[in-house]
């Protein structure tokens, strides 16, 4: 824990509380989250909140979280293998999408929302594909470390990178948004001056 904290930039010893809910941002752009669990993935939350944190920092991006909740109970258990159709943005999200993305408790407009489920229908790491007004992400438990900071990429209005072929023969899996799997992405990925630019002029990211 202390070595995470002096990578956060964060005095030790610490909570992990404390270290989720860090309010200290070095930049001038910041993203919020909200991480809403039905399963827990098997790499775990923290892992994947500093991944992001690690990649968006290149870019002048910020990463808090302003809540973490359980979602339990017979209404979320139909919704752990959630239908995400064709993870396509021009094709909306579907009804499951759109009944478990309604679940924004002490969430505010320009917050984002990452559900953890155990698997979607098609089977995929994650979706970000979200209802109108909604932002938010589905992640899964077989989900990478960049899982979370990819499908963020998606809400933030990234696309997957150009050039990696239709059927991933020549994938670049040095990139945040390698279409071609985040579970082979190789040391911290980056993210194009573009992308960054992209993300930074996203309603989405706002003032720190």
């Amino acid at each position: 824990m202390g070595q995470l904290a002096r990578e956060a930039g964060m005095s030790f010893p610490l909570s992990l509380r404390a270290f989720i809910r860090d309010a200290e941002c070095p930049h001038s752009q910041c993203v919020r989250l909200h991480l809403k669990v039905l399963q827990a993935p098997a790499v775990s939350l923290k892992t994947m909140l500093l991944s992001m944190r690690d990649v968006c920092a290149t870019r002048d991006i910020g990463v808090s979280v302003a809540s973490r909740e359980a979602l339990t109970g017979p209404a979320f258990a139909t919704l752990l293998d959630i239908d995400v159709g064709t993870c396509n943005t021009g094709m909306g999200p579907t009804a499951e999408q759109t009944q478990l993305f309604a679940n924004r408790n002490n969430v505010d407009t320009n917050d984002i929302v990452i559900y953890f489920v155990r698997t979607t229908v098609p089977g995929s790491n994650g979706c970000g594909v979200f209802p109108a007004d909604r932002p938010g992400a589905v992640v899964t438990g077989s989900a990478s470390r960049w899982t979370m900071a990819h499908e963020i990429g998606h809400v933030l209005g990234l696309a997957h990178i150009s050039g990696e072929g239709g059927a991933c023969t020549s994938p670049d899996f040095t990139r945040l948004m390698t279409g071609c799997g985040t579970g082979r992405i190789t040391g911290t990925p980056t993210i194009a001056e573009t992308e960054g630019d992209a993300m930074r002029n996203s309603n989405l990211t706002v003032d720190c």
